[in-house]
């Protein structure tokens, strides 16, 4: 615990009583909130949706540029490394030195999954929020995927000494990275991210909000303090934690 202060756990109906001016989110909605508005540990404490897509812009604007120096595979390899830093700075073919916790498109997008199913999962959860879960998580798999495709494409393009095979690898390493962001259309019907496989990270943002237009109550931004305040108790129940009575709250939380 904080400071080894004992802290204190209180349900939806006492927050009220310690002073929190804002009225509780539920359970769920908070979870979603680590999806979209703010996670204690991201870049910046952004949401780890948010990040997601931030990465994979990040990677496909190196993998484009990657794709430009043709056969200056110094130049090349350079980008692609960027590139791999992006969607999982802990691969093998990513050469990074951290100093926060790493965040890549992968982890991000695999966070952002976790908290919708246990926004799902939590009591207070509407049927619109249930219902919606399994479906997200499915259609993020296409795009891990394509961050394991990636990875291989990424360390056989830094293990190549063929300047022919390292341009071939890296138009195809591009193609991954387009796809990820903004999805494709692999049917060829016109239509981008109407089957699972044809999902980036847009389609995912995008099928989430339609899905909190229609949550009643309705869902509105969670603030700072619920988001990076609620923790798992080892039931396995969620709750959030009272601020300490001389700090007047702040910090911490987590699962």
């Amino acid at each position: 615990m904080r400071g080894l202060k004992l802290a204190v756990l209180l349900p939806l109906s006492a927050l009220l009583a310690v002073g929190c001016s804002v009225k509780a989110p539920t359970i769920a909605h908070t979870h979603i909130g680590h999806a979209i508005t703010g996670w204690r540990t991201t870049p910046g404490q952004q949401g780890l949706l948010v990040v997601a897509e931030n990465k994979a812009v990040e990677a496909l604007e190196h993998a484009q540029r990657a794709a430009l120096y043709g056969s200056d595979t110094d130049a090349v390899k350079a980008e692609v490394s960027n590139a791999l830093i992006a969607i999982n700075p802990q691969g093998t073919g990513a050469k990074s030195i951290q100093a926060e916790p790493p965040f890549g498109l992968q982890q991000a997008l695999v966070g952002a999954v976790d908290h919708i199913t246990f926004a799902a999962n939590s009591e207070d959860a509407t049927q619109n929020v249930r219902a919606f879960a399994e479906e997200f998580a499915a259609n993020s798999s296409a795009v891990v995927e394509r961050c394991n495709l990636i990875e291989l494409l990424g360390k056989d393009i830094q293990a190549s000494s063929s300047a022919e095979e390292v341009e071939i690898l890296t138009r195809e390493l591009s193609a991954l990275a387009e796809a990820n962001l903004n999805g494709i259309d692999a049917d060829g019907d016109g239509i981008t991210g109407n089957t699972p496989e044809e999902q980036g990270v847009r389609q995912l943002r995008a099928a989430l909000d339609a899905v909190l237009e229609r949550e009643e109550p309705p869902y509105t931004t969670v603030s700072q303090w619920y988001l990076f305040n609620l923790i798992r108790l080892p039931t396995g129940e969620w709750r959030f934690e009272a601020p300490p009575a001389d700090t007047g709250g702040g910090g911490g939380g987590g699962y």
